[in-house]
Order: C-alpha cells, then sequence, then structure tokens
C-alpha cells in the first residue's frame, strides 16, 4: 500500500471519529436546583425545553431551604426554583442571584390513601379522626409547604393533640411517600403532587384558610450555565409552558 493511498485511508478513518460541526447549544446543559413541589411539572417543562433549544436539563431535587444552604455554598447549580419568595431574594440581596422572579403560586392540601378516611368532608375530621394516628408533612424549618401546613394546623383549638400526630419528611416528596407508602395515614402536600399519577386512588382535601405559596426563582450569578439558565427561566414564565403550570394545579 503506497504512501498517498494510506494517507487517505487515515483521513477517512479520522472523519468517521471526529464529530462534525455542531450548534453551539449542543452538549450544554442547565444545572436546576428546584423545590420537590414543583419537580414534576419541570420534568415536563425541561423535555419541551430540550426539545425545541437543544439544552438539556438537569434537576437536583430537594427543599427550598438545603437547595439555598447549596448554592451559598458554593454548590454547581446554574438555576434556583424555591418554593418561597423569601430565599431567593436573600440569595439576591447577599449577590448570589440574579433578580427574582415569581414563576408559580401553589396550593397547600392534605392527601391520603387510606380508604377510612375518604368518607371525611373536611381536612379538620381527618386530623381528629382516630383512624389518622401519624399525618406527615414537609420539615418547616426548610420546605415552604410544610410551614404553610404547620400555621394551619396551628390554627386549630385542639392543635396540642394534632401536634402529636404529626411526622416531618425532609420535603414535600417525601411526606407524600410517607403517606402513599403507608408509614403516615395522611400528609399534607403541594396540590401540584397530588395530581401526578402516583397520587391516583387517593383522597385529597383542600386546606382551607392555608395561604397560597408563592413560588420564584433566581438565576445563580458566576455560573458558566448562566445564559442558558436565564433561557430556561424565561421558557418557564412565558405561554409556552402555561397548559403544563395548570396541569399541576398552579397559577
Amino acid at each position: 500500500m503506497n504512501a498517498q493511498l494510506k494517507k487517505q485511508l487515515l483521513l477517512g478513518l479520522l472523519l468517521l471519529i471526529i464529530p462534525g460541526p455542531v450548534h453551539s447549544n449542543a452538549g450544554s446543559a442547565v444545572n436546576v436546583g428546584v423545590a420537590a413541589n414543583f419537580a414534576p411539572a419541570l420534568e415536563l417543562i425541561g423535555k419541551r425545553f430540550t426539545a425545541e433549544t437543544g439544552i438539556g436539563v438537569q434537576l437536583t431535587i430537594s427543599s427550598s431551604g438545603r437547595l439555598f444552604s447549596q448554592i451559598q455554598n458554593q454548590a454547581p447549580l446554574d438555576l434556583y426554583l424555591s418554593a418561597d419568595t423569601r430565599r431567593p431574594e436573600m440569595l439576591y440581596e447577599k449577590g448570589f442571584c440574579e433578580e427574582p422572579v415569581r414563576y408559580a403560586i401553589g396550593k397547600t392540601v392534605l392527601w391520603s390513601r387510606n380508604t377510612g378516611l375518604c368518607a371525611l368532608r373536611q381536612w379538620q375530621d381527618v386530623l381528629n379522626s382516630a383512624a389518622a394516628q401519624r399525618i406527615a408533612m414537609a420539615n418547616p424549618q426548610t420546605a415552604p409547604y410544610g410551614t404553610v401546613a404547620l400555621d394551619s394546623c396551628r390554627q386549630l383549638e385542639n392543635w396540642r393533640e394534632i401536634e402529636k400526630k404529626l411526622v416531618y419528611g425532609s420535603n414535600v416528596v417525601q411526606a407524600f411517600q410517607y403517606a402513599a407508602t403507608g408509614v403516615a395515614d395522611a400528609s399534607f402536600i403541594a396540590r401540584s403532587l397530588a395530581l401526578t399519577d402516583k397520587a391516583k386512588g387517593g383522597c385529597v382535601w383542600e386546606v382551607s384558610g392555608a395561604a397560597p405559596v408563592e413560588q420564584k426563582a433566581c438565576v445563580v450569578r458566576h455560573r458558566p450555565g448562566k445564559g442558558e439558565a436565564s433561557r430556561l427561566l424565561g421558557y418557564i414564565i412565558s405561554e409556552k409552558t402555561a397548559d403544563i403550570l395548570q396541569r399541576f394545579g398552579y397559577q
């Protein structure tokens, strides 16, 4: 085999191995820290966003409080979707984030898979029932939906008795899992979780008087994925995702 033929074969092999030109967004991804209540909706939004832009979306799902601490400790997160307004605003004031934007308003509900509780009409009746020995909620110190649930319970006359029944998950997804697996008889969760396939077959009670949960997001400063994060946040609050937000009960 002469030298010229060898050169041509080698060039052909290199063309097979080395990829051709790609779009500048290909291979990029936004690392998102998302409060657990919004994760099911964001998974669908992320897939739609990636299909349209070629930008990947990688989720870190936790409580708002834990994500807040991680961002202050330089965790590799480009976008923070909290379940409250206070924490993104604090990050903005401290210089960690760009100005926060409201992306959703959620609602707290009580959910149970215990068929013995389904005949009860109001959420207070569930808490007072002898059949409800354990009531789960997200940790009020780190999860806004847990804070709202706890505030609602404290308004009840027999709060001290109800307090003895409470068990806490690290976030609303874990609180939901407690009720779904029978660890708890019922759980305070975000309405968004009650509308997922995993919650089908359960009973849902509106928590009357509970404050709406206003949720804000912010783009983390000084991150290489800041541009893509801004693009994703703009997409989340656009009309392109209105059907998904509505599906999960968000305003």
